[in-house]
């Protein structure tokens, strides 16, 4: 997470479990690195209001503040001493979260619920924000309590576009006296070529993927010479090893696609992982996606 923007730590709460672990852990990273916390509801517009747009009704309004009220009231008894604000907006969830933490150093959201309704109600907004996000996503599954595992776990696709995450990952492995461990997942087309693979020696296009991988990793083995370094290489379906392993991490870090003009979207394993790892995952947008041409106009306004 870079601290060289405006210095705050966004959440987005709804008062659910999840967005009560996400605050928790907000606000822990907001006093370890100096920064003020920002909390955010959002409520749909419900009253038309002629052709100037739409508010929500009183009783939503109120019902927004107490959320955030709540939400603040958790914030400050986690981290006694960061400076807190609170933000009741007006909007779509996803594009309002996205455009008030355009300038943010980080987002923290709770994760979707597993189950079929929750996930439909709620993990649009999860990875809708994942997705557009300018700055890093944190996803906090519902009761986490943080680890001692003192493991960053970094799960890498490919070499292309991977300088980001893995600088990243360093970064934060440093900074918390942990191990790094890179996974790497593969699979073959068909299933039948992959029970063979269990039997035969690894192919080569995957070994030359790992000494890509292994090559990109000398000079930030160079740059933190203190952080110890893990590449595992693992024969199965991604998310599946992903979220396996992140039963030992403190922190899964994953890349979000590279987007083109407003199409923005997470891929299949990328949602798999942010449903059910166990440990919080941090979303890392590939280099600087900070421009003009890819903020989008949401229009989301503060509610009166």
């Amino acid at each position: 997470m870079s601290t060289s923007r405006t210095g705050r730590v966004l959440v987005a709460t709804s008062g659910s479990a999840a967005s009560k672990s996400a605050i928790t852990f907000a606000a822990r990273t907001a006093a370890a690195h100096g920064l003020a916390l920002e909390l955010v509801h959002v409520v749909t517009p419900t009253v038309s209001v002629g052709p100037y747009g739409a508010t929500p009704d009183v009783a939503v309004r109120q019902a927004g503040r107490e959320v955030l009220a709540n939400g603040e009231h958790l914030a400050r008894r986690t981290a006694p001493h960061i400076d807190v604000v609170t933000s009741l907006l007006i909007g779509s969830r996803a594009d309002a979260v996205v455009e008030k933490a355009y300038d943010a150093d980080l987002i923290v959201v709770g994760a979707p619920p597993r189950d079929l309704m929750g996930r439909f109600w709620t993990g649009s907004t999860v990875t809708g924000v994942a997705a557009r996000s300018t700055c890093p996503v944190a996803i906090v599954p519902a009761g986490y309590e943080g680890s001692t595992s003192h493991q960053i776990l970094v799960g890498l696709k490919s070499t292309r576009r991977a300088g980001e995450l893995l600088g990243t990952g360093f970064a934060l492995a440093s900074r918390t006296d942990s191990e790094l461990r890179v996974l790497h997942a593969w699979q073959l087309l068909s299933p039948y070529d992959n029970a063979v693979a269990e039997r035969l020696p690894t192919p080569e296009c995957v070994i030359d993927e790992v000494r890509a991988i292994d090559g990109m990793l000398i000079d930030l083995r160079l740059a933190y010479p203190t952080v110890p370094v893990r590449v595992d290489l693992v024969h199965g379906q991604a998310g599946y090893a992903l979220v396996e392993a992140s039963r030992d991490a403190d922190v899964l870090m994953i890349s979000r696609p590279v987007h083109g003009g407003f199409v923005h979207h997470l891929g299949a394993t990328a949602r798999a992982v942010i449903r059910e790892a166990h440990c919080p995952v941090l979303v890392v947008p590939p280099g600087d996606t900070r421009v003009a041409n890819d903020r989008a106009d949401t229009h989301a306004v503060p509610a009166p």
